[in-house]
């Protein structure tokens, strides 16, 4: 694609950038329209899914364009958490920081660049696109009146199959004091009318790492407490702290080990008390976790059994209703748009037609966006500790890429961890520029079973990143030289002289 040719590129390179008013007059226009009529429910559904997140519309979508005769309801706004105040806008406000901190954007205009690409994808994700391809779309709360009815307003849909793909909501701890001043969440903190002059995140996992990034970047005191040692506990201990050190960088001022217990307003906003720490800030964030959005469902009605983070499911997707489905955050601990997208596409076999179909969790890739970025697939070390397999270690360091070091950039690596004496690939995380994008070669060697041998007579551009795919090819096939194969050779090598 011509990026000259793009208008939100040409916003961002002119500083042409749409007020957050009209960017969001057209935003709400597609994503939940005032003006919309449910239509009249036909008289039986092949499928009706309940929410219009990212699993939702996949299944959605993907049910109609095989005939199925599809209902979509949606309550808050079509493309769901993604598209509206998580993914989409988290990356654009990571995005317009950076030019902030360059100098070539205010910080006002950094949030109105977040609400003019949300207007922008909408259209992806809009009530008249999704129409447009035979979808009855109903706005309005669903809940299930039996087995076999789902309720929206005063209309009733029975259906063959039904999906619940309803997603998550921000969980806010119960600490004390939260009555008493405002904490905001993803679905808050993109709206605020100016930049604060300091901001508490609590958590440190990727929203708040990337949220603390973005706002330091946008000239604001940031404060992150996380519970834990470390940061990103998910991720590579060493990754993590590369992430770590580039926060504190930026002047993010980073309080692990803290807990944050006591919340007291103050003249300025709050004043955040996390053991004998006493620090005060204008504006709070939480980003300590979600919740699964089923309580309001009428689950009981139906007959579906539920546990407290979410509804139970079988590895096919099955509620204990065998023709009701629940994917995406609703049921799965990993909250990933990919991972909804991958379930989406397996439900659809399962509830429309006589199938099985399930998505190996090993084979989700992950990214968080910080600066560096952290992408990581398949089996960690840490696991593979916890669960006695034995493994090998393949590593890269971007230091030693003639690339990263022509651009100084060389903070980070790539690793690669294979089961004892293979080449196959159990696992691996990348830390650097593009990250997310790096590790997407790895991600097809671990689907398709392809081992760091078969890279041998590949070539890959010079200078390039992805070298180091060649890297760790030629580090593997260094351990095959055995002492007898060397001397062997060594054999063969002094006779033909």
């Amino acid at each position: 694609m011509n990026n000259t040719n793009n208008p939100i590129t040409e916003a961002m390179l002119s500083g042409k950038i749409r007020n957050r008013k009209e960017a969001d007059d057209e935003w709400s226009s597609l994503v939940f329209p005032s003006d919309y009529t449910n239509p009249t429910p036909q008289k039986k559904y092949h499928m009706v899914v309940i929410g219009a997140g990212p699993a939702g519309l996949v299944a959605a979508i993907g049910a109609a364009g095989l005939g199925a005769k599809v209902a979509l309801i949606e309550s808050k706004a079509m493309g769901g958490d993604c598209l509206n105040v998580g993914c989409v806008p988290s990356k654009a406000l990571l995005a317009s920081a950076k030019k902030v901190k360059a100098g070539k954007l205010n910080a006002i205009e950094a949030f109105d660049w977040v609400h003019q690409v949300r207007a922008e994808i909408s259209h992806h994700d809009s009530v008249e696109r999704f129409s447009g391809m035979g979808i009855d779309v109903f706005l309005g709360a669903g809940k299930f009146k039996d087995e076999n009815t789902v309720v929206v307003g005063n209309a009733e849909l029975k259906s063959k199959a039904f999906i619940i793909a309803t997603g998550s909501h921000p969980f806010v701890p119960p600490i004390d004091g939260l009555d008493e001043v405002t904490v905001h969440t993803n679905e808050t903190i993109f709206d605020l009318p100016t930049l604060p002059k300091s901001i508490g995140i609590l958590g440190g996992g990727p929203i708040g790492c990337e949220m603390a990034q973005a706002f330091a970047d946008l000239g604001s005191e940031v404060h992150l407490f996380e519970m834990a040692d470390q940061i990103l506990i998910r991720e590579h201990p060493e990754a993590a702290k590369l992430v770590s050190d580039s926060l504190t960088k930026r002047g993010v001022n980073m309080h692990l080990g803290a807990a944050v217990t006591q919340l007291n307003k103050s003249p300025i906003g709050t004043i955040l008390q996390a053991g004998s720490k006493s620090i005060e800030v204008e504006t709070v964030l939480a980003a300590v976790g979600r919740a699964a959005n089923f309580r309001k469902l009428n689950l009981e009605a139906a007959g579906v059994a539920t546990h407290q983070r979410g509804i139970t499911v079988d590895k096919h997707y099955r509620t204990s209703q065998k023709h009701i489905f629940a994917i995406g955050d609703v049921s799965t601990p990993y909250q990933f748009t990919n991972h909804a997208d991958a379930q989406a596409r397996a439900v659809i076999q399962n509830a429309l037609f006589p199938g099985n179909s399930s998505f190996d969790i090993q084979k989700l890739p992950w990214c968080t966006y910080t600066d560096p970025e952290i992408a990581h697939i398949g089996l960690s070390k840490q696991q593979a500790d916890k669960d006695g397999v034995e493994y090998d270690t393949y590593r890269y360091d971007w230091k030693d890429s003639d690339r990263a070091q022509s651009e100084d950039d060389r903070i980070g690596f790539a690793e690669v961890i294979t089961p004892k004496g293979s080449d196959k690939i159990l696992g691996a995380t990348i830390v650097g520029t593009d990250a997310g994008d790096q590790i997407a070669p790895l991600s097809i060697m671990l689907s398709t079973g392809t081992g760091l041998k078969d890279l041998s007579g590949t070539l890959f551009c010079y200078p390039s990143r992805s070298e180091y795919l060649k890297r760790l090819s030629d580090a593997f096939s260094k351990t095959r030289l055995t002492p007898s194969v060397a001397k062997a050779m060594k054999f063969w090598l002094d006779k033909t002289l």
